[in-house]
């Protein structure tokens, strides 16, 4: 009985010199199941640098300002806002499970938003939920429209009634900065 595990050891023996050629074509798949955000390319358009002003006065001066970074493998997407109205960060990822982008905003007021979403008719649509000031959860739509390449629209809105009704909290422009 102890000879068996010898014998099957042997048998294999040929086979480790070919270790590295047969081990090459699962590097790709190997890669690819570590990092499947790699493939999804659906909210590149949110990295950058970015002047914040309202969508209806697109020549007003910037209220605010984005830059957005890709970090880990390029499989997460860091927001950090400065503005008049104070200032906050997000953190996007493509969720393979789900297969939808997850967002969390968090400001420095310290209120955060959970969102999930994909990309829909020339933009991404998350939905989620903010507490409001009572405490209340509030449905939230958080739109990023890719207007063009140096545009994105922005419409924040939140709902107290389950969806019923919509109150537009933010419409803004995003106009890349050439850098």
């Amino acid at each position: 009985m102890r000879r068996a595990p010898i014998l099957a050891t042997t048998a294999f023996s040929w086979l480790l010199p070919l270790a590295p050629v047969l081990g090459q074509g699962s590097a790709a798949p190997a890669e690819e199941a570590r990092f499947p955000c790699r493939a999804v390319h659906t909210f590149d358009f949110w990295v950058g640098t970015f002047d914040a002003t309202p969508w209806g006065q697109p020549a007003a001066k910037a209220t605010g300002q984005l830059h957005n970074t890709r970090e880990y493998e390029g499989c997460v997407i860091v927001e950090r806002w400065t503005g008049g109205n104070g200032d906050g960060m997000s953190m996007s990822f493509y969720d393979a499970n789900r297969r939808a982008w997850r967002m969390i905003w968090n400001s420095d007021s310290n209120q955060s938003n959970d969102l999930e979403g994909n990309y829909v008719d020339g933009a991404m649509r998350f939905k989620g939920w903010v507490l409001d000031a009572s405490g209340k959860r509030l449905l939230v739509s958080n739109v990023l429209e890719n207007v063009s390449a140096d545009t994105i629209r922005h419409i924040y809105s939140t709902s107290a009634d389950d969806g019923k009704t919509w109150v537009v909290k933010s419409d803004g422009r995003f106009v890349r900065r050439k850098e």
